[in-house]
C-alpha cells in the first residue's frame, strides 16, 4: 500500500446541522467535520438512519479526509417522508453533488457503513455520480426478498418486526422500549398483519407492506439492486461476515458486479472481505461460545485502510492483490482467494441414513459418502405451538432491543438442547481422521413428505467437539411452496406425496477438525428467526389457525437425501495463504 498523503492532525472545524437540499426542495441535515489546514480534501460520506448525532469522524480528520454524516430522509433532523429504501438513490445522488460542490471538497468522495448504511450505498452507486471514488457497503444484502426480510420464502419475524415496528417506524427511534413486553408471548401472537398494533406501535406502513408482499413480486423487484450493478463503476469493497444474515447476498453481490462491470477494469476493482462475524465487524475475538484467536481482529481497520488508499489515488491492488479474502475458522487463519466458489473446491455429498430413529437417538442418524439402499423413513410431528427455538445462527438481529435479541443470539451455540428435541432429526459422520475444510455454499437435498398444504423445512449444518459441543456452522430454509425456487409463483404441496426440496444454507469456512464429526440437523422450525409456517396453505399474513403436520424425511435409493459440503481437499491451501 502507497505511503498515505494525509497529514495528522487533531484540530479542525466542526459543523452542524448543516441543511442540504434535495431536488424536491426537501433539507436532510448532516454534520460536517473538516481537518485543519487548507483544502480542499477528499471527503467521506455516511447516510444513516438511526441518528448522525455524536459522530465526528475524528479517525477520518485526523488524516486529513473530510467527514460527513446525514440523517437519511424523513430521520431525526432531515425533513421528509420516512420510507424504507424509496429515497435513497435520489437522495445520495443529490448529497454527493452538493459535496462536490463546496469549497472544502476536492470531488473524491467514498462512502462506508453497516446494514441500512449499506443500502444508501447500493442504491446511489448505480446513478453515475461522478464522485464516487470507493464504496464499502457492509453487512447487507442485494435482493432484500431473497434473503434479508425473507429467507427461502419464510419470513424473517425477528428483524423485519424488530426493525421497522421499534427501530424506525416513526422519525426517531423506539428502540428500548420492546423488554417491556412478554416479547415471547408477542412474537406467537396470530395474524401476523396486526402484531405492530399489538405491540402498541399502531399500523406500520412498511411492516405491512412487507407482510402482504409474500412473495417476489414487483414490490421486491423496485427493492432489488443487483439488477443495477452493471451501472456501478466505482471500487466496491464488500464485508460481510460467517455469522451475519448476509454471508451469501455478499458473495451474489460481487458475483453481479464482476460478470456485469462495464469493464474489464472495473469489474478488478471490486474487493470481498468476509470475517467471523454476526452483523457488524466484532470488536472481540469472542462470537457466541467460540474465541476466534487474535487473527479475527486483523482486519477490523479494513474500512479506514480502504477509503484512505482509494481517495489517496491509490488501487484496490495497493489496498489488496487478491479480489477475495476470507477468515478460515477452525484454524482461525485470514487466507486471500482469487475465485468464488474456490475453483479447487471437490463437491462431497454425504448421505442421511438411520433406521428411521433419526429423531429420537443422536446415535442413529448417520451421515456418509456411501448412497442409501432400503432404509426406512425418519419421521416428525412439526407443531406450531410448539417451534424449535433459535439457538444462535446467522442473522442480523439487533441487540438495540435486548427483550428480542436474547431470544435471538447470533453467532456459534452449542446446539444440543434443541438436538434432543423429537421434532428434530440429527444426523452424525463418523469420526474425522484428518481435518476437512469446507469453503463456499453448502446446499440439503431432502426428498421428504408432508401431511400439510405447506410446511417449512429448515437444516442446520453443526461442528461436533470431541466434548460434545455441538457448535452451529450453517443453517438455512426452504418453504414448501417455493420448492421449485420460482419465488413469484408459490405452488402449495399435495399432502403425502414426496416431493425434492433443496436448502441453500448460508456460505462458510470452516475446518471440521481431525476427531471431531460433522453433524446436520433437519426439522420444521427456527423460531422468532422466522415465522412459524402453520401448515394451513393460506396467506400467512393473515392466517389465524395453525395446524400440526407429520413430515416425513426419505433416505433411499430412490430418495437419496443428502448435504453437499464444498470440500477443500488437503495441501492445496498454502499456495493462496494471505499476503503479510
Amino acid at each position: 500500500m502507497p505511503q498515505r498523503p494525509f497529514g495528522t492532525t487533531r484540530h479542525g472545524k466542526l459543523m452542524q446541522n448543516v441543511a442540504i437540499p434535495m431536488r424536491d426542495g426537501v433539507r436532510l441535515e448532516a454534520t460536517v467535520a473538516l481537518p485543519a489546514g487548507d483544502g480542499p480534501f477528499p471527503a467521506v460520506l455516511i447516510r444513516t438512519a438511526y441518528n448522525r448525532t455524536g459522530t465526528y469522524g475524528p479517525e477520518f480528520t485526523d488524516r486529513g479526509i473530510a467527514f460527513v454524516i446525514q440523517d437519511c430522509r424523513g430521520r431525526y433532523g432531515s425533513e421528509g417522508e420516512w420510507y424504507p429504501f424509496a429515497h435513497e438513490a435520489n437522495d445520495g445522488y443529490d448529497t454527493l453533488e452538493w459535496m462536490a460542490a463546496q469549497p472544502w471538497c476536492n470531488g473524491r468522495i467514498g462512502m462506508f457503513g453497516d446494514s441500512y448504511l449499506a443500502a444508501t450505498q447500493f442504491y446511489v452507486a448505480p446513478t453515475g455520480s461522478p464522485c464516487l471514488a470507493a464504496l464499502n457497503p457492509r453487512f447487507m444484502a442485494g435482493d432484500l426478498w431473497r434473503n434479508a426480510y425473507y429467507c427461502g420464502g419464510a419470513f424473517s419475524l425477528a428483524l423485519t418486526f424488530s426493525w421497522l415496528c421499534f427501530e424506525v417506524a416513526s422519525r426517531t427511534s423506539s428502540a428500548g422500549l420492546l423488554p417491556a413486553f412478554d416479547v415471547g408471548r408477542l412474537l406467537r401472537s396470530l395474524p401476523l398483519l396486526t402484531m405492530d398494533e399489538r405491540a402498541g406501535c399502531g399500523p406500520v406502513r412498511a411492516y405491512r407492506d412487507y407482510v402482504m408482499h409474500d412473495r417476489r413480486d414487483g414490490f421486491w423487484e423496485a427493492l432489488s439492486v443487483r439488477e443495477t450493478m452493471g451501472r456501478v463503476t466505482a471500487p466496491v469493497l464488500l464485508t460481510g461476515g460467517w455469522y451475519d444474515y448476509y454471508p451469501g447476498e455478499t458473495f451474489r453481490n460481487y458475483q453481479a458486479l464482476v460478470e456485469s462491470a462495464p469493464s474489464p477494469e472495473a469489474a478488478a476493482s471490486h474487493r470481498v472481505i468476509v470475517g467471523p462475524w454476526t452483523h457488524g465487524i466484532n470488536a472481540q475475538t469472542q462470537l457466541g461460545q467460540i474465541d476466534f484467536g487474535d487473527a479475527a481482529l486483523l482486519e477490523n481497520d479494513s474500512t479506514q485502510r480502504w477509503l484512505e488508499c482509494l481517495l489517496g489515488g491509490g488501487s484496490p491492488t495497493d489496498f489488496q492483490h487478491a479480489p477475495i479474502r476470507i477468515f478460515v475458522m477452525g484454524t482461525n487463519r485470514w487466507r486471500n482467494e482469487y475465485e468464488w466458489p474456490l475453483a479447487r473446491t471437490k463437491y462431497t455429498r454425504l448421505y442421511l441414513h438411520s433406521s428411521g430413529r433419526a429423531g429420537s437417538s443422536l446415535a442413529d442418524g448417520k451421515l456418509s459418502p456411501v448412497a442409501p439402499g432400503t432404509e426406512p423413513p425418519d419421521c416428525y410431528r412439526y407443531d406450531p405451538d410448539r417451534p424449535v427455538p433459535t439457538l444462535g445462527g446467522n442473522h442480523s438481529v439487533g441487540p438495540y432491543n435486548p427483550g428480542l435479541y436474547e431470544l435471538a443470539l447470533p453467532g456459534p451455540y452449542d446446539q444440543r438442547t434443541n438436538e434432543r428435541r423429537d421434532d428434530v432429526l440429527v444426523y452424525t459422520t463418523d469420526e474425522l481422521d484428518e481435518d476437512t475444510e469446507v469453503t463456499g455454499p453448502v446446499t440439503v437435498t431432502l426428498f421428504a413428505s408432508t401431511s400439510a398444504r405447506d410446511t417449512d423445512f429448515v437444516a442446520r449444518l453443526a461442528d461436533v467437539y470431541p466434548d460434545g459441543r455441538s457448535i452451529h456452522i450453517t443453517e438455512g430454509v426452504i418453504r414448501a411452496r417455493y420448492r421449485k425456487r420460482d419465488w413469484a409463483h408459490p405452488e402449495l404441496v399435495e399432502p403425502n406425496r414426496v416431493l425434492e426440496y433443496t436448502i441453500e444454507l448460508q456460505p462458510t469456512s470452516n475446518v471440521f477438525r481431525k476427531g471431531h464429526h460433522i453433524r446436520l440437523q433437519v426439522t420444521s422450525s427456527n423460531f422468532p428467526l422466522w415465522d412459524r409456517n402453520l401448515n394451513t396453505g393460506n396467506p400467512p399474513g393473515t392466517d389465524t389457525e395453525p395446524r400440526v403436520a407429520e413430515q416425513t424425511v426419505c433416505h433411499t435409493g430412490q430418495y437419496p437425501s443428502h448435504v453437499t459440503i464444498p470440500v477443500i481437499p488437503p495441501g492445496e491451501t498454502e499456495a493462496v495463504l494471505a499476503e503479510p
